[in-house]
């Protein structure tokens, strides 16, 4: 009995620790379930939280009415085309029909009104102008073939036309096309069937015949064409054709010349393999099986191996589980008014148009009821490279001229844009037979900018302080986004409460980049074992019609100095200190070429209008994104003399649209529209309609750091259209978001939002990346 004693005990012991075992397992389990109850609770009850309000609102385009400054319907494109066709004597062919021998519409667009006969129209009354459009068709029916620009109205119904380009434009200035497209590329297969053998030994890849992504080239061309106006002769490269093929170049390179009219008269000039230029395919692939040639060897991507040009996600992350980014929340929902495509935001009121040219446009912006500007527009924006390799020695691009306004794309919800934001579709009649539709091609949101507008702290120095006062920067940006190949560019209109507007430029997507040659080495860097990019730069032009108090304006410059002078107050002491003077500009030449002094105020305003205290009441252009133009002698940036200066100014003329046209690319040596014209006549600036001509840009020597692409994060240029005495106080003082705090007793404060609630109780509805449709639509 004894002996048995101690194997109980020990029975009793083992029992106890399996009890305990199972209450703690209890215990866990009813704390996970705890826990999902909880989490659950509050999935639950935030499913329960409404749904933010829409705010104001946002109705859609009326196309049955539109104003003077929406651009063409899909009705009035379908009318103009009906009557170009049916009541012109132009033998007119469609656009997928046409040749280098056929007279057919490349585009149409918006033709605006008279200044003066629009401001009658908004200021006093009258009756809208008749709207009418430009209609640009190419001439290969002529002798001497030629481009011309058509007026066509009105567009409600069309019954004329007639002729508005003042000297004839080169049939070789006109803009590519599918049809001219469509046969150089027939050209590039036949050649690539003659370099089969090459492409598959050197590339693992074919043209003509490949099956997939993973073994296909692509070839793309540059501009210009050729090394005078006369010429059409257009480089191709070619590169591996993947994600982001821009980083893929080949070292392939083929000229063709399709200058002649006839398609058979097109042909191969000469192509270049690694360096080395034949006069044809055949003499290429007949040297290159007799080992007369430098062979190249670039392997093939495997699927295993991270290809740098992805935009997939790769390295380390920074967390072990993604977590979702801060995201914009409107409360109390839109705080902007858009009705068709007119935008009104706290003082601010303007129009929208879109060009398939040059994008979006602004018109008639008022600020309190005032305009400060009849038009605020993009103009243009160039890529001046280097290089040493045929086509990335030769290239320069004139991005109209490649219509980056008809190349914005749809904006992508919650990247491009905040989920808060409000989506326009846009259409152009451009390269077809019938009018297309980018949806959400243009986005109009309100941000917080996470800073101030102005605040002060005014400390007791004491350990307390006197007050607090402060205004977050609430602004609105109109934003589109265009993709002219590799490059990405985003456009930003914001509207701050200050009365200031802010016109900025982000360049991202990829670098052009170039085969490694040695001699090409000078001109950039490697960025990869058979890629390399270049040294370029990016000018960027804009129009900046304003009107102060009125259309008769003046402009003038307060220049800065120094000046030595001794002290009233002290003996024996000088004191060195700025000064500035008022310089008024007279007239174009005095504006434009005497301006030298870079340390100024730039400021517009009407002579007869001053302040309480005898200030003009004036608006200052202030130019962030100066940048040095070093190709000023260069005839092949003559279409850009607009580069020269970072501001113009120009008295208003109705034929002085645009500093640019769509034919610079391929006549950028005697160009269609000469900027310089603008203001080399002289005309005098004193009282008078003026417009400001603004140039932006940026050096880029590219880096290792723009694989897969340029981030926006330093890439940027601006400026802002600010007030300069304009108001009588800042005028975001009405503003409801502003906070006003004093300290009450020992720990308390006095707390003032001025009847603007900071709490929210609802969600945003968001949908994200995942309502994505990026496809292109006919507008009909």
């Amino acid at each position: 009995m004894a002996d048995k004693m101690p194997s109980k005990t020990k029975e009793v012991d083992d029992k106890g620790k399996v009890q305990i075992l199972q209450l703690a397992v209890l215990s866990a389990i009813v704390l996970v379930l705890a826990v999902c109850i909880i989490i659950l609770s509050v999935f639950l009850s935030r499913d329960k939280m409404e749904i933010c309000d829409t705010g104001y609102t946002v109705l859609p385009r009326d196309y049955e009415h539109p104003s003077v400054f929406d651009g063409l319907t899909p009705g009035e494109y379908e009318a103009v085309k009906t009557y170009m066709f049916t009541k012109t004597n132009l033998s007119l062919v469609l656009a997928s029909e046409g040749t280098p021998k056929n007279a057919y519409i490349f585009m149409i667009d918006l033709l605006l009104p008279p200044k003066d006969k629009v401001i009658e129209h908004l200021d006093n009354g009258m009756k809208q102008p008749e709207r009418k459009a430009l209609v640009v068709v190419f001439r290969g029916d002529l002798s001497t073939g030629l481009v011309e620009e058509y007026e066509v109205g009105p567009l409600s119904y069309p019954n004329y036309h007639r002729k508005v380009n003042p000297h004839p434009i080169p049939f070789n200035f006109r803009p590519m096309d599918d049809p001219e497209y469509g046969r150089l590329f027939e050209i590039i297969t036949k050649a690539c069937e003659t370099l089969y053998p090459l492409l598959i030994e050197s590339y693992g890849l074919a043209y003509h015949n490949c099956t997939s992504s993973e073994n296909c080239m692509q070839f793309y061309d540059v501009a210009p064409r050729g090394i005078n106006d006369e010429e059409r002769r257009s480089w191709f490269w070619g590169f591996r054709d993947v994600e982001g093929l821009y980083l893929h170049p080949l070292g392939l390179e083929i000229q063709i010349d399709h200058v002649h009219r006839t398609f058979s008269d097109w042909k191969i000039l000469q192509i270049v393999y690694n360096g080395q230029k034949r006069a044809s395919p055949e003499l290429l692939i007949e040297d290159y099986k007799k080992g007369n040639i430098k062979k190249l060897k670039i392997p093939t991507p495997t699927p295993e191996q991270n290809l740098y040009s992805t935009y997939k996600r790769r390295g380390e992350s920074e967390m072990k589980v993604p977590l979702q980014g801060p995201k914009l929340i409107e409360p109390d929902g839109h705080r902007y008014k858009i009705h068709g495509l007119h935008v009104t935001y706290m003082h601010w009121e303007f129009n929208i148009n879109t060009k398939a040219s040059t994008g979006v446009q602004l018109f008639d912006i008022k600020f309190q009821k005032e305009r400060i500007a009849y038009e605020l527009s993009f103009q243009e924006a160039c890529v001046f490279y280097s290089g040493y390799g045929p086509a990335q020695g030769i290239t320069n691009y004139y991005d109209v001229s490649w219509f980056i306004g008809a190349y914005i794309n749809e904006l992508v919800v919650g990247v491009d844009c905040p989920d808060t934001a409000t989506f326009l579709d846009v259409d152009f009649f451009l390269k077809s037979e019938n009018p297309f539709r980018i949806k959400k091609g243009i986005c109009v949101f309100e941000e917080h900018a996470s800073v101030p507008l102005r605040r002060h702290y005014a400390s007791d120095f004491h350990g307390s302080y006197f007050f607090y006062g402060g205004l977050g920067d609430y602004r609105l940006v109109v934003r589109s986004i265009a993709n002219v190949w590799n490059y990405d560019y985003i456009f930003d209109y914001i509207f701050h409460l200050n009365g200031a507007i802010e016109v900025q430029v982000y360049s991202t997507g990829y670098v052009q980049s170039a085969f490694p040659l040695d001699d090409e080495l000078r001109y950039g860097s490697k960025m990869a074992s058979f890629m390399m990019a270049n040294i370029h730069q990016h000018l960027f032009h804009y129009k900046v019609d304003l009107d102060i108090n009125g259309r008769s304006n003046m402009y003038s410059t307060l220049d800065i100095s120094t000046e030595t002078f001794k002290s009233p107050w002290y003996s024996n002491f000088n004191k060195t200190q700025f000064k500035f003077e008022l310089n008024k500009k007279s007239t174009e030449e005095e504006a434009n070429y005497k301006t030298a002094n870079e340390a100024r105020y730039d400021i517009f305003y009407n002579d007869q209008v001053e302040n309480e205290f005898k200030n003009k009441r004036a608006y200052r252009i202030l130019n962030h994104g100066r940048t040095p133009y070093l190709l000023s002698k260069s005839s092949e940036t003559n279409a850009a003399r607009w580069a020269k200066f970072p501001l113009a100014v120009s008295k208003y003329k109705d034929n002085e649209i645009s500093s640019t046209s769509i034919y610079a690319n391929n006549g950028p040596r005697n160009p269609v529209v000469d900027f310089e014209k603008f203001i080399s006549d002289n005309e005098t600036l004193k009282n008078e309609d003026l417009v400001a001509w603004v140039t932006l840009g940026v050096l880029h020597i590219p880096h290792t750091e723009d694989i897969p692409s340029t981030t926006t994060a330093g890439s940027q240029v601006r400026f802002f259209i600010l007030p300069f005495n304009y108001f009588p106080e800042c005028p975001s003082m009405s503003s409801p978001n502003a906070v006003h705090i004093t300290p009450k007793g020992a720990n308390g404060i006095n707390l003032n939002t001025f009847g603007t609630s900071h709490k929210s109780n609802c969600v945003q509805k968001q949908n994200g990346p995942a309502s994505y449709d990026g496809r292109v639509y006919d507008a009909n």
